[in-house]
């Protein structure tokens, strides 16, 4: 590999540790945050096991990512450095926000620039930012609802609480698998569409995220852990396992969606299904706003430094 390649590379890994810290929050939050696992030894394990998902799950992203703009080498740069610039904003705040909306707003910011956007795939991932919550909604609300009633009917008490912690570390380690596999698209999808192998990609993206999770998790971890709805061990398990197979779901068909959305989703409805009221509405209105936020400022922020690019150079 050129030093050029490892310039062209730095804006993606970059981004890659961010969203592996912001996504972390997402997948992490509602088992570490409310005490069930220990946070070291599950951030240990999440680092080790995005790795995983990017390398085995990453590759329909990465090949559906490539094709919303095609544009130079600056233009990568700049869309890279603006969603990684949109997403630490957020961060400070200690809001998990949708990375994947800040990075398709800073593609699509430099594709108005270059009129150059796929548009009959913006709209299939846009539908689908709208789809996810939905359907974490309705899956959460219905196996809220079903495995109650399966759990119900454990009789002896030890028997349930071995079977719930089983199903805790399965769905909280395939929800980071699934974080991986999703994400890595997004990271360097765009380094794919200038010829790079697509697997050296997959591991740069992986390795990317799995520094995030070291580095950057822990605030929002807690915050979607603690101050939206208290959950106990049960269902925790429910809202784990609904943004798991939803984010599971969307990477077979390579379509990049937000664990963000997902794991709200799954949140409120696995609440509305047993009556839970959210513990802290302003926190979830604010983490609402900021995914309405985030690709406005991803394009504008791209839009600009792409411009000022043009107006240099």
């Amino acid at each position: 590999m050129h030093i050029f390649d490892i310039l062209v590379f730095l804006p993606s890994i970059f981004l890659g540790i961010i969203m592996g810290g912001n996504d972390a929050g997402n997948t992490l939050g509602v088992t570490v945050g409310n005490g069930i696992f220990k946070v070291k030894k599950m951030i240990t394990i999440a680092a080790l096991v995005v790795i995983i998902g990017a390398l085995l799950g990453g590759k329909p992203g990465l090949k559906v990512s490539s094709g919303i703009v095609k544009v130079d080498l600056p233009g990568m740069v700049i869309i890279n450095i603006s969603a990684a610039i949109v997403t630490l904003f957020f961060l400070r705040k200690g809001l998990p926000i949708s990375m994947t909306q800040a990075i398709v707003g800073a593609n699509v910011g430099v594709g108005i620039l270059l009129k150059n956007i796929n548009t009959q795939l913006l709209l299939y991932i846009v539908l689908g930012w709208f789809s996810t919550p939905v359907v974490a909604f309705l899956l959460g609300f219905t196996l809220q609802k079903v495995l109650a009633t399966v759990f119900r009917g454990i009789r002896n008490l030890q028997v349930r609480t071995y079977i719930l912690r089983i199903f805790l570390w399965i769905f909280t380690i395939y929800g980071v698998y699934s974080m991986g596999a999703n994400d890595v698209g997004k990271i360097t999808g765009i380094l794919y569409q200038k010829g790079y192998n697509a697997y050296l990609l997959l591991l740069i993206g992986g390795l990317s995220l799995s520094a995030g999770v070291i580095f950057l998790s822990k605030k929002t971890i807690y915050t979607l852990g603690r101050e939206l709805i208290a959950l106990d061990d049960f269902t925790a398990m429910v809202t784990i396992a609904t943004q798991a197979l939803t984010v599971g779901l969307y990477s077979l068909i390579g379509l990049p969606v937000s664990p963000a959305h997902a794991i709200v989703g799954s949140l409120v409805g696995v609440g509305f299904s047993k009556g839970t009221k959210l513990q802290n509405p302003k926190t979830f209105n604010k983490i609402l706003f900021s995914w309405l936020q985030a690709p406005v400022y991803g394009g504008i922020l791209s839009a600009f430094m792409y411009s000022i690019y043009k107006l240099l150079w």
